[in-house]
């Protein structure tokens, strides 16, 4: 398994709090299947968040150093999850944003109370520079729970779809549950991340997520989840259809 989407990096955001816990989030996702991280600080897509990306580069190198020295079979990928903001479409014009694993994907994030209309007309302006945006947690959207028909529009225009673990699993409440499970057996999703934030609370644990799923999905929709789309991100291959 590849986790496209976690807080890996040590110092950075809301996620490892130091380079002990960047550690044993390590060993918890290898302990239950991942091969590879792609570690997606959280950023600000204008040119002052962008000003933060020598320090996100410092660390990930860090790490990855690190995991290797301790001999720890995990493969870091660098990346970030780029808050869109008014200036986002002008930064990627520029070809500033930070991908994920240096291809084409772009894994972007909104606020919760954003309106259907700037995220797509972002996402598909984000697309038309060239990105492939990769939409985090869509499932946690105020817009996308009043109007789940907004993910089949995204989905068939060609953007990628990430579930969180946690919402599949009831972390952020039934709701977003519910939501979450709608797109799953609507087969519009592309792919299932951590988000993983602390050893604490929403790890790198995947090993409840497979279980979860290979009871509710065919074998194949599961490799397709948690493997083979993972994996062509950071190939920057096209996405397997799963709808």
């Amino acid at each position: 398994m590849i986790d496209i989407h976690c807080h890996i990096l040590p110092m950075i955001d809301d996620g490892a709090s130091d380079l002990a816990e960047s550690v044993a989030l390590a060993r918890l996702a290898v302990s239950s299947g991942v091969t590879g991280i792609i570690a997606t600080p959280h950023l600000q897509g204008d040119r002052q968040g962008l000003e933060l990306m020598p320090k996100l580069l410092s660390r990930y190198e860090s790490l990855s150093k690190i995991l290797a020295w301790q001999k720890i079979p995990l493969t870091l990928y660098p990346g970030a999850e780029i808050l869109c903001t008014p200036e986002t479409v002008s930064m990627a014009r520029q070809k500033l944003l930070p991908t994920l694993g240096d291809s084409n994907y772009l894994l972007t994030e909104f606020f919760f109370n954003e309106s259907a209309e700037f995220m797509s007309k972002t996402l598909f302006a984000l697309a038309d520079c060239g990105y492939r945006p990769v939409i985090a947690h869509p499932e946690r959207y105020g817009a996308v729970k009043q109007f789940p028909e907004l993910i089949e529009d995204w989905f068939f225009r060609g953007l990628v779809i990430q579930l969180n673990k946690g919402s599949l699993l009831g972390t952020f409440g039934s709701e977003v549950q519910e939501t979450a499970q709608w797109i799953l057996r609507s087969g519009l999703a592309h792919t299932i991340a951590s988000d993983a934030h602390s050893i604490h609370h929403r790890t790198t644990d995947m090993m409840g997520l497979r279980e979860y799923l290979q009871e509710i999905c065919p074998p194949r929709y599961v490799q397709v989840l948690l493997k083979e789309n993972p994996t062509r991100i950071v190939t920057n291959q096209d996405m397997f259809p799963t709808a």
